[in-house]
């Protein structure tokens, strides 16, 4: 029997530096009859090329030490990138990938209130009395001090030399690009706010840097992507919480059965797992989507933009009391996967998410190939994840304590 495989698959790895364009470069340049655009920038040469680099001095009242460093180069990447999605319904859609600065961990939003508050100290008889920069670094490095230590220092000069992220990606859609071609059509503000996190690692510890190793799974098709990147748990010490498993479909749905209403206009959607809650933005009023523990849609059937969408899929109860170690007993050790209907809170059933499954994760490991309709005209395969990223769309499902699958060749090990 002969299986048609209508879709692209890919799965590698590379580094947090190179990831973006690795992504682009499979979407856009391997896909085959399948890739998508690159819109902006002009050529796959111009994502992820290094950025001007910028000094940063921590003093700045003209101060002067020499038992520590005040002075680093910061450099950055430019990996801002925008796609474009022609889908099978004739319409057009963008996708905006970009990696950010990194966030400051709660040791360095201490440092930089720390060194705020250093500043001034009482002297008694309510006077206060006031240190320059110099002296507030030197103090937060420990020099004189009985026991000292540099970790406050250490983390006031990680705080103040941030540069691209090394646990994420930030992802956005849209319906239409700015009048000169380079950014969604969305403002500013409300992207800064308003967008989707993708993530494969937690803390990054410190010696960590843009080395850090990224395996990445895609399937696609002209409608839709589904993407796992996983970080890699060389970086990552017992318990081994840091490092995750994190899932992103990008892209449109298949209908549902019986569907009586062509959904092209606004059939476009984005989900991702994050590793951080979502910011809970409302720039579109207070059913604003997430796209992280929903499914975001461009719009609902009538207009209403970036609407959440919720996963319906066979489930068990999660509360149920489980020990399988085999598959079904009863039914040649199979496993129970279902396609995942989206459900709109008053559109109700919408479409189908494609080359993609939701099932019971137990019993089966990640990167398992499983066989659906097997010996059959419709026989198909998938692999097998674990979203681990705390937050994802399944947080808002049936059963919280599901997997997915996505669709790959029969002939992927």
């Amino acid at each position: 029997m002969t299986i048609t495989e209508k879709f692209y698959y890919v799965e590698g790895n590379t580094s947090v530096k190179n990831l973006v364009k690795s992504l682009v470069t499979e979407i856009t340049q391997n896909a085959d009859i399948y890739k998508w655009d690159l819109i902006y920038p002009a050529t796959i040469d111009l994502v992820g090329v290094s950025g001007a680099s910028s000094e940063i001095d921590l003093i700045t009242d003209a101060s002067v030490t020499d038992k520590v460093d005040t002075k680093f180069t910061v450099g950055s990447s430019k990996d801002m990138c925008i796609l474009k999605a022609s889908t099978s319904y004739g319409k057009q859609f963008y996708l905006k990938m970009d990696r950010l600065k990194s966030d400051l961990t709660k040791e360095e939003k201490q440092a930089l209130i720390n060194f705020k508050n250093l500043h001034t100290y009482s002297i008694g008889m309510g006077s206060v009395g006031t240190r320059t920069d110099a002296e507030v670094l030197n103090m937060m490095a420990g020099i004189g001090a009985v026991n000292g230590n540099s970790d406050a220092y250490n983390a006031y000069v990680s705080a103040m030399t941030k540069s691209n992220s090394l646990n994420n990606i930030v992802l956005q859609i849209s319906g239409a690009l700015n009048s000169a071609g380079t950014d969604l059509d969305i403002s500013l503000a409300i992207q800064k706010e308003y967008n989707y996190r993708l993530a494969w690692y937690r803390k990054v510890q410190s010696g960590i840097k843009d080395f850090l190793p990224v395996e990445y799974f895609i399937n696609q098709t002209k409608d839709a992507i589904n993407i796992v990147l996983r970080g890699d748990p060389s970086a990552d010490v017992e318990p081994y919480e840091n490092w995750l498993t994190g899932h992103a479909y990008i892209g449109a749905l298949k209908p549902v059965e019986d569907s009586a209403t062509t959904d092209d206009m606004y059939n476009f959607g984005i989900t991702t797992s994050s590793d951080i809650e979502p910011s809970y933005a409302s720039p579109y009023g207070e059913r604003t989507a997430t796209g992280i523990t929903d499914f975001c849609m461009i719009a609902n059937k009538i207009g209403m933009p970036y609407q959440p969408h919720y996963p319906a899929f066979y489930a068990t109860n999660p509360f149920m009391d489980k020990c399988n170690i085999e598959g079904s007993r009863w039914n040649h050790k199979k496993h129970q996967f279902s396609d995942i209907t989206l459900v709109h809170p008053v559109d109700m059933e919408r479409g189908k998410m494609i080359n993609i499954l939701a099932g019971d994760a137990s019993a089966i490991h990640d990167m398992d190939k499983l066989a659906y309709k097997k010996d059959t005209t419709d026989e198909e395969y998938y692999k097998k994840f674990k979203i681990t990223a705390p937050y994802n769309f399944l947080n808002n499902s049936a059963n919280i304590n599901y997997c997915i699958a996505i669709r790959c060749p029969k002939t992927v090990e």
